[in-house]
């Protein structure tokens, strides 16, 4: 299994890159992942020396999420989440994210991250074999929040690098937390990472979002 690393070369636990693994860099982006239909779930293909041919790698599970919000920044703005596990899963979900939150883009790709992480707990306890899990999304803000900034703004109690309250902290931390939960507790087991893509590759969750709010 591979790991990014930050600029000074340490890993970077919840961020994925293919680039990065050495089982998976040679497969075209084009190839990579593929939809179990039996499953109901996107699943990457892997490749070693002792197999050079590409096969799907039954440990994992690949979930694209967005999020959407019509007039963002007014105050008459609504957001919406799409999460996609493939053409035709029983798994896909959109919905409104509740008026009692902050309707904004970012609370939206938040709230798409919230809604993957229940679907994706409940399939793991279902399957036991789906234990390397990426969550992949167009939002370059989720993909560093979860993966290099959260642990920071939790010890310094929900703040940032400019002295001020970390927006939408609470609700990230929350999700490190069931993230934490889902990998090291005795129901553990469950191994998440992000993977920013770019949004040519998550057109289906982005109109599941868009969907919600028509």
């Amino acid at each position: 299994m591979g790991f990014s690393t930050d600029e000074i070369g340490e890993e970077i636990h919840r961020l994925f890159d293919p680039a990065d693994d050495p089982s998976r860099w040679r497969i075209p982006l084009s190839d990579l992942v593929v939809y179990n239909e039996e499953k109901g779930v996107s699943q990457l293909r892997i490749q070693t020396r002792k197999v050079p041919q590409p096969r799907l790698d039954e440990r994992s599970m690949v979930v694209y999420i967005d999020g959407a919000c019509r007039d963002n920044g007014r105050s008459n703005a609504r957001a919406s989440y799409g999460v996609y596990f493939g053409t035709g899963s029983p798994h896909n979900a959109n919905g409104i994210v509740p008026n009692s939150v902050p309707q904004t883009s970012t609370r939206a790709e938040i709230e798409a991250l919230a809604k993957a992480i229940d679907i994706i707990f409940s399939i793991c306890n279902q399957d036991y074999r789906l234990s390397d899990i990426k969550i992949a999304t167009d939002s370059s803000f989720l993909v560093k929040a979860m993966s290099e900034w959260v642990e920071g703004w939790i010890e310094a109690k929900g703040m940032g690098l400019n002295g001020r309250k970390v927006a939408h902290y609470e609700r990230l931390k929350e999700l490190h937390e069931k993230l934490d939960y889902m990998e090291y507790s005795d129901e553990g087991g469950i191994y998440v990472q992000l993977w920013h893509i770019p949004r040519s590759m998550n057109v289906e969750a982005d109109a599941l979002a868009n969907a919600a709010l028509d």
